[in-house]
């Protein structure tokens, strides 16, 4: 009876199905097993029998692409935001206005509302509950905890 996969196919199908994956999971990272599998493909079609190189292929693509590619992939793919000060986490706006929900004491944390979330904040001075205060930035030592003043 024929073989109905052959190998170079069965190799060929994986990496189409990997490099399809790539867009559901961010990161560009298994895209470079999906180039590993298709270069297999093409040593599974010159030497069919020969799986032992099939895999050897397979490994050495994947990680010298990865090794290689990856970073270049990832400069060119990934957007980076302008404007953003190092003491910002994600979208937090130096300047923005915040409520105090629980008393700020200096040396002491208290809460903010800070876009309808409630955020661990400090302050050199004392802040207490319903005052409204300006973020100044953010904790060095705790990245979740705003640092603000009275605004």
């Amino acid at each position: 009876m024929p073989d109905v996969f052959s190998p170079w196919l069965i190799w060929f199908l994986i990496g189409v199905v990997v490099l399809l994956a790539e867009l559901a999971v961010p990161g560009f990272v298994i895209i470079f097993f999906g180039l590993g599998c298709l270069a297999a493909a093409i040593a599974a079609a010159l030497a069919p029998d020969a799986l032992t190189m099939q895999l050897a292929v397979f490994i050495v693509v994947s990680l010298v692409s990865l090794l290689t590619l990856r970073r270049l992939a990832v400069r060119i793919f990934v957007g980076r935001s302008e404007g953003a000060k190092e003491s910002e986490p994600g979208n937090i706006q130096v300047g923005g206005r915040v409520a105090v929900e629980q008393a700020i004491a200096p040396g002491r944390e208290g809460r903010v509302r800070y876009r309808g979330t409630l955020w661990t904040a400090a302050s050199e001075e004392e802040l207490p509950a319903g005052t409204e205060a300006e973020i100044t930035g953010v904790s060095e030592t705790n990245r979740s905890c705003l640092i603000v003043r009275r605004a």
